[in-house]
């Protein structure tokens, strides 16, 4: 049996933890650190499940926290399943002043969690700076608005970004009130300098002193004129279901030539063109045009039916045979290098299918590194981390250097490589990454939610293991 902290055990009582029924009525428990673990079991040592970002809460499964190896505080069992111990990364008490400003910076649930944008080059300030300060502070980056060319690596990071004003859109956040929290009596004003070409995630947008001012994902504060919004991508992939199967095609990046074949049997060109990648069903073979090949596809104009040449295509066809035994129904997903496409499957049913970018290294070379040469590796992996965002970085601590900040829907297979939304470009279908696989926002949430494990509501990511059952498994071909 375990042991019950009588002093929280008291002190919950006094605030009404308890319901009539000996239960607990509705309490949550809320992260005040960067990261709050999960515990299988109410120890430290124990197997950790998922984890939770500052200003979440979960609710509260069991009535009273229990002792537990490694936490003087106690253990508090959450839903749906696990514990987090009751130390400095972990409160019952709402208004807890860093939980209670870690809430103005919270993602949200959607396609994006946060909204996003790219660096001029600007300080990201602890408080609000005074005129003066700010312009001191700023006299090294230049006028407002400006920036200079990114460096050859980081150039299609700006696909995206446009010089456009950032509106205001909410009120100045409570805890940068003067005299209503720890924030607003701040002595330090710059907390680190975010550079040039590095990516900003924000939650709110409010004006303070005549000027836009950005919080972002960790609560720093940026002023907006030193940033570039990104547009967001519409680009989504199919879902396949009985009426909607494999083959299917986007159409490259250049757009696609269209064919019609007239009553001979003689293909003719037509002066249109469809936008690249345009989605498509292919309803037949390919059909040889010249030294060429055209694919016949289920749209008809004037009731003839169009080809598109295979050189303007990614297809994407039913795998016949599994690449690995298979239980039936297991989730699984098949990436191809050179095609750039991603297929999701269930036993043999294709599910799902879309562009992604791998790494801009092609396929990957005997005795060159994978990291080094920007290429994504080839074999069978499983999902071993996911978490609704993280920010990647060279920096092994508090990145400083260069940054991605909050990438949403990042799936691990193989450390440092990862399935993740793009923000900041939609060439999907060409190799453009790192070596991660980059997919866009709308996909990169289809997909992660669909993947095992299930992240539960109010978790900020999960790990395979135990209870959480097995990642889905990932294979990456040329």
């Amino acid at each position: 049996m375990r042991r019950v902290l009588s002093i929280c055990s008291v002190a919950w009582l006094l605030t009404g933890a308890l319901d009539g029924h000996g239960a607990s009525a509705g309490r949550r428990v809320w992260s005040r650190s960067r990261t709050t673990w999960i515990y299988e079991a109410p120890r430290v040592s124990a197997r950790r499940l998922g984890y939770v970002r500052p200003g979440v809460s979960v609710g509260v499964r069991d009535a009273l926290p229990v002792l537990g190896p490694g936490c003087k505080g106690g253990f508090v069992g959450i839903e749906p399943r696990g514990y987090v111990c009751l130390d400095r990364t972990a409160t019952l008490d709402r208004g807890d002043h860093f939980v209670r400003a870690a809430q103005s910076f919270l993602p949200v649930r959607r396609e994006l969690p946060f909204e996003y944008a790219l660096s001029n080059g600007t300080p990201m300030y602890w408080r609000l700076p005074r005129p003066s300060e700010a312009e001191t502070a700023e006299r090294w980056f230049g006028p407002v608005g400006s920036y200079g060319k990114l460096s050859w690596g980081n150039r299609a990071h700006a696909e995206l970004a446009e010089a456009r004003p950032i509106p205001a859109h909410d009120a100045l956040p409570d805890f940068l009130r003067d005299g209503s929290a720890e924030r607003a009596r701040e002595t330090r004003l710059v907390r680190r300098t975010l550079p040039h070409g590095s990516m900003l995630a924000y939650s709110k947008r409010f004006d303070h002193a005549a000027r836009t001012w950005l919080l972002a994902a960790d609560g720093s504060l940026v002023p907006a004129d030193r940033v570039r919004p990104f547009r967001v991508s519409d680009f989504a992939g199919l879902v396949l279901d009985s009426d909607k199967r494999l083959p299917a095609a986007f159409t490259r990046a250049a757009g696609a030539a269209l064919f019609v074949r007239d009553a001979d049997g003689t293909f003719r060109e037509l002066p249109r063109r469809w936008r690249a990648k345009t989605a498509l069903f292919i309803d037949g073979p390919a059909v040889p045009l010249g030294s060429a090949r055209v694919w016949p596809t289920s749209e008809h104009v004037q009731g003839r039916r169009l080809f598109v040449a295979d050189r303007d295509l990614h297809v994407i066809e039913q795998l016949e045979r599994p690449p690995f035994a298979l239980a039936a129904g297991e989730k699984w997903l098949l990436i191809s290098i050179t095609r750039g496409t991603l297929t999701a499957y269930a036993g043999l049913t294709p599910v799902f299918a879309t562009l992604i970018s791998p790494g801009a290294g092609g396929v990957p070379r005997p005795g060159v590194s994978l990291v080094k040469a920007s290429t994504t590796p080839l074999g069978v992996y499983r999902i071993t981390f996911k978490l609704r965002s993280t920010t990647m970085s060279p920096d092994p601590d508090e990145p400083r250097r260069f940054w991605i900040d909050e990438v949403p829907h990042t799936q691990y297979f193989a450390a440092p490589f990862a399935l993740h939304a793009a923000y900041w470009h939609e060439d999907f279908g060409v190799p453009k990454s790192a070596g991660c696989i980059n997919l866009s926002p709308r996909d990169a949430a289809w997909l992660f939610d669909w993947t095992e494990p299930h992240v539960p509501d109010g978790w900020s990511g999960a790990i395979p293991g135990g209870p959480m059952g097995k990642g889905t498994t990932v294979v990456i071909t040329r």
